[in-house]
């Protein structure tokens, strides 16, 4: 699958940044862990009886969670190929609330070729609203919209998709509660199954069905497990590193893999570091194309 922005931007652009159109970690990590590793936005767990049975409230009240505002970060992604071969790029975001919804920029730092390449999202409240991306490449000195057919493709060569850093609706998906008394690593949790409604939903995710392991003290996703719709291909996701900022638990750790045929065809690990939060110097006019064209 080709998107359509790929088709307006150099293949050598295309090759330096290693965007692949590899479909890769489902929505449960768009809209269950995103906020908690990518968006630098941290999330605070609300009182949910540990004993609840119903996998549709164990989603919204994730889904409802309090997100952390005016704040900044640094990631670091290594990108690891089959043959063990890494690749390290480094980020810095910004995150803003606005009345319906949230705003994300990020700036590539390094390596060097791909410095100020950015990512502008406008991430909408209303799950049936298509959200904006636009991507800007220095080598054109223009940003470019993403088309929201094309959200399965890669972000950047990793494991993640343009749509795992976004939200997606819960009515659009079914769920079973699989295990009410669930563990990893000593954490208790909830095991909730999603699946689509719909093959339009199938598509833009490119999954089947997913399975989440969600901590019941931290309202927060500890690994998942997805079924690609084709290339008959699993994806792992294991959130690590739990902590507390400003009151709030956020997941510091990411670790994303694609397996075929119980053999590792690639794995991304997402670090964040020096997140804040309340920073004054955030404002709202800078989450704008212009600012994106910019750079660092």
């Amino acid at each position: 699958m080709t998107s359509k922005y790929q088709n307006a931007i150099p293949r050598h652009w295309l090759r330096r940044l290693a965007i692949a159109p590899r479909r890769t970690v489902p929505w449960t990590v768009a809209g269950l862990l995103g906020a908690a590793a990518l968006s630098t936005a941290a999330n605070q767990a609300k009182a949910l009886d540990p004993k609840t049975t119903d996998p549709r409230q164990i989603a919204k009240a994730m889904e409802a969670r309090d997100e952390g505002d005016h704040a900044q970060a640094t990631v670091t992604l290594t990108l690891i190929d089959a043959s063990g071969r890494k690749r390290v790029r480094k980020l810095r975001q910004q995150r803003i609330k606005f009345a319906g919804g949230h705003k994300t920029i990020m700036f590539f730092e390094s390596p060097a070729d791909v410095r100020n390449t950015g990512l502008l999202s406008i991430d909408y409240d209303d799950g049936s609203r298509d959200d904006d991306q636009w991507l800007y490449l220095p080598s054109l000195h223009k940003s470019t919209r993403i088309a929201s057919v094309n959200k399965s493709d890669s972000f950047m060569g990793t494991d993640l998709t343009y749509a795992d850093m976004t939200k997606t609706d819960t009515s659009a998906y079914e769920y079973k509660l699989l295990d009410g008394d669930a563990k990893v690593d000593g954490e208790a949790c909830w095991l909730i199954e999603a699946r689509p409604k719909t093959d339009k939903e199938k598509r833009e995710t490119g999954y089947l069905k997913t399975q989440v392991w969600v901590s019941k003290d931290k309202l927060l996703p500890v690994q998942t497990k997805a079924w690609v719709l084709e290339g008959k291909k699993l994806k792992y996701m294991k959130a690590s590193e739990f902590t507390k900022i400003d009151g709030v638990w956020i997941a510091k750790r990411l670790a994303v893999r694609t397996v075929r045929n119980n053999k590792v065809e690639s794995e991304t690990l997402m670090e964040m570091a020096n997140l804040k939060f309340n920073q004054p110097s955030i404002t709202d006019d800078q989450f704008t194309e212009r600012r994106l064209e910019q750079g660092l």
